[in-house]
C-alpha cells in the first residue's frame, strides 16, 4: 500500500531539500516560472504577499537547512539533494490588500483585509512520477496542507492552472475544489518568421506603424521609467479592470533582473506611453503578467503602444530561444472579453485548462461579491 508522504513547509532557499524543490521546478514536464525558485524569491519580496512553498518528502530527511559550522554555506549530504527524496512540490500566495488610505481606520480597514484576501496557486502542483495512486496521494496532501494555511486568512482559494489537470478532477472534489471554465493562449515561439507569420495582418500592419512612427523600445528601463508605467497602469486599472493592483514595490522587485523576468517599455517624445512584464522560465515560456498603452491617445499617430509591446516581448522570446508567449488567460467562454479579441489576433493556440477554488469563508466571500458588484455598477 502506498506510503503518504510528510509535507514540510520550506521558509527560505536555501539546505538539501531546497535544492531537491529547485531541481523538480526547472526540469519538471509541467514546470513554470511561477512554481519555481525565481517566484519563490520574488513572492518574498512582494509586499501584500505571503508565499507557502510546500514540499512532498519521501522517505527520510535530516535538517533541510543545516548550516555549516561558522556560518559558512549550507552543510547537504549529496544523497539527500538527490531527485527521488520529493514527491512533489507547490507554491502559492496568500494575498492580502493594502487598506485605501480613505478607508484606514478601525473597524473598516480590519473589514477591508478580510474581504479582500485570498489564496492564489498559478500554474500548478508538481507531481514526481509514480503511480496513480502515489501521485494523488501526493495531491491530496499537498492540497490539504496548503488548505490549512489558506482557510486561516484568505475568504477563497484559486488554483489558475497552466496545463491539464483534468485526471485529478475526483481528488479537487474531494477537497472540496469546484472546476470553473477559463481559456488561455499560447504561442509558439520556436522562430521570429514563424511567430510574425501566425500574427494578424492588421497587427503586423500595426506594428511596422508604431514603429515607423518614431517610437523606442526600453529594454532596461530605469526606476524612475518603471514609476512612470506604473502611473499608467494605475489609470488603467482605476478606469477598466477594476481589479487590485499590485503596489509599486512590487514592480520595482520584479523588474530589478534579480527574477528572470523581461521589462520592456515604449517611449515617445520622451514619455512613456506603455510597458509589459513578463516573467521569464528559461528554455521554456515568457509570461505576459502584465501590459499596458496609452492606445486611445495615440491612435491618431497611427502608433499602438499595446500592440507593439506585445509584438517586442513575443520577438524578445524567438530571438531567445523561448518556445512559447503564454498570454496568461483569455477569459471564461461565452462571455464578452474585449482582452480576448485582443490577443486572439497574435495567433496561437487556444487551451482550456480552466481553474479549481474553493471557498474558504462563505459569508465574507458573500459580503466581497455584493460589494463588488455595486462597485462595478457605480464604476
Amino acid at each position: 500500500m502506498a506510503r503518504a508522504p510528510k509535507i514540510v513547509q520550506l521558509f527560505h532557499p536555501t539546505g538539501g531539500l531546497y535544492q531537491a524543490f529547485r531541481h523538480l521546478s526547472e526540469n519538471h514536464p509541467d514546470a513554470s516560472w511561477f512554481q519555481s525558485d525565481n517566484f519563490f524569491r520574488f513572492a518574498s519580496k512582494w509586499p501584500e504577499a505571503e508565499p507557502v512553498l510546500l514540499a512532498a518528502v519521501k522517505g527520510q530527511f535530516r535538517d533541510p537547512g543545516k548550516r555549516k559550522p561558522g556560518g559558512r554555506g549550507v552543510e547537504t549530504n549529496k544523497k539527500e539533494t538527490e531527485q527521488d527524496i520529493i514527491a512533489g512540490s507547490l507554491l502559492g500566495v496568500i494575498l492580502r490588500e493594502p487598506v485605501p488610505a480613505r478607508l484606514n481606520f478601525w473597524p473598516v480597514k480590519n473589514l477591508y483585509t478580510a474581504l479582500t484576501s485570498r489564496a492564489i496557486v498559478y500554474g500548478g502542483p508538481l507531481l514526481e512520477q509514480g503511480t496513480r495512486l502515489e501521485r494523488e496521494m501526493v495531491l491530496k496532501e499537498l492540497l490539504e496542507a496548503f488548505q490549512e494555511h489558506a482557510k486561516k486568512g484568505s475568504v477563497y482559494t484559486q488554483l489558475r492552472n497552466f496545463f491539464d489537470l483534468s485526471d485529478y478532477k475526483p481528488v479537487f472534489r474531494e477537497m472540496g475544489f469546484g472546476w470553473h471554465e477559463h481559456m488561455n493562449l499560447i504561442s509558439d515561439t520556436s522562430g521570429v518568421e514563424k511567430c510574425w507569420n501566425e500574427m494578424s495582418s492588421s497587427r503586423r500592419r500595426q506594428v511596422r506603424k508604431s514603429l515607423d512612427a518614431g517610437v523606442s523600445l526600453i529594454y532596461d528601463p530605469s526606476l524612475a521609467q518603471i514609476d512612470a508605467f506604473y502611473d499608467l497602469l494605475c489609470g488603467l486599472y482605476k478606469k477598466k479592470v477594476r481589479k487590485p493592483l499590485p503596489l509599486r514595490e512590487f514592480f520595482h522587485a520584479l523588474c530589478s533582473g534579480s527574477f528572470s523576468a523581461v521589462s520592456i517599455l515604449l517611449e515617445y517624445d520622451k514619455k512613456i506611453i506603455g510597458g509589459i512584464v513578463c516573467p521569464l522560465m528559461p528554455g521554456r515560456a515568457l509570461y505576459e503578467w502584465y501590459v499596458c498603452g496609452l492606445d486611445r491617445e495615440y491612435r491618431e499617430k497611427d502608433i499602438y503602444p499595446s500592440v507593439l509591446l506585445t509584438w517586442a516581448a513575443m520577438e524578445y522570446a524567438a530571438k531567445n530561444s523561448i518556445p512559447a508567449f503564454d498570454f496568461m488567460g483569455l477569459g471564461v467562454p461565452g462571455e464578452k472579453y474585449g482582452v480576448r479579441d485582443f490577443k486572439a489576433r497574435f495567433g496561437g493556440t487556444w487551451v482550456e485548462y480552466g481553474r479549481f477554488s474553493k471557498v474558504n469563508r462563505r459569508f465574507k466571500y458573500f459580503l466581497a461579491e455584493i460589494i463588488y458588484n455595486i462597485y462595478s455598477i457605480k464604476k
